[in-house]
């Protein structure tokens, strides 16, 4: 059964990392690591595997998501658990538009539960843009989505996103740290 796609795209304010107020030193040092996130999680558990929550391919008309691909006809949308130790630290989602997945990227639409992070940073031409980061406040749709996992929290939650290249075609990553995640301990 299909799940409705989090729209986490616009349910948040999402900011250049040079400016965020509300957020402490430590988070901040998690949420502005540019280093893959897949080899950091795995030096923080025993054992770290992914779990597909849904993968769609959409019209950017039809769905909610960020403004990055609005020219394209049809997206990808990946969403993902990033779990350490039998439990989900990260919630990500990923945006492909549909020129991305040509060539060697097709493969892209095809890892099943392989981790999209190790893919990428093995990549030699794979650059990253800037980082924005997001505040989802308690009550928020990724607080919900936390309720569904049995991770109840009263405080904020804290979310990242870039733009990645590879051979010069660009996807969206965006990551939202849940409450199990070490980045709040």
């Amino acid at each position: 059964m299909l799940n409705q796609l989090l729209n986490i795209a616009s349910s948040a304010s999402w900011q250049e990392a040079s400016y965020v107020p509300d957020c402490s030193e430590p988070i901040l040092a998690w949420l502005l690591d540019e280093s893959s996130l897949t080899k950091k999680l795995e030096q923080h558990c025993r054992h770290f595997h992914v779990e597909v929550r849904q993968q769609v391919t959409t019209s950017t008309e039809q769905t909610p998501l960020s403004t990055y691909f609005t020219d394209a006809q049809q997206v990808l949308v990946r969403e993902v658990f990033l779990h350490c130790d039998h439990t989900a630290h990260v919630f990500a989602q990923t945006e492909i538009p549909e020129q991305t997945l040509s060539d060697e990227q097709q493969n892209l639409a095809e890892i099943g539960s392989e981790s999209l992070g190790r893919l990428l940073f093995q990549n030699s031409s794979l650059v990253r843009g800037k980082i924005q980061i997001a505040e989802f406040k308690p009550g928020s749709l990724i607080h919900q989505l936390c309720q569904t996992l049995s991770q109840h929290c009263e405080h904020s939650l804290w979310a990242r996103r870039s733009l990645f290249y590879i051979e010069n075609k660009p996807l969206l990553v965006s990551e939202v740290f849940l409450p199990a995640s070490d980045i709040y301990q």
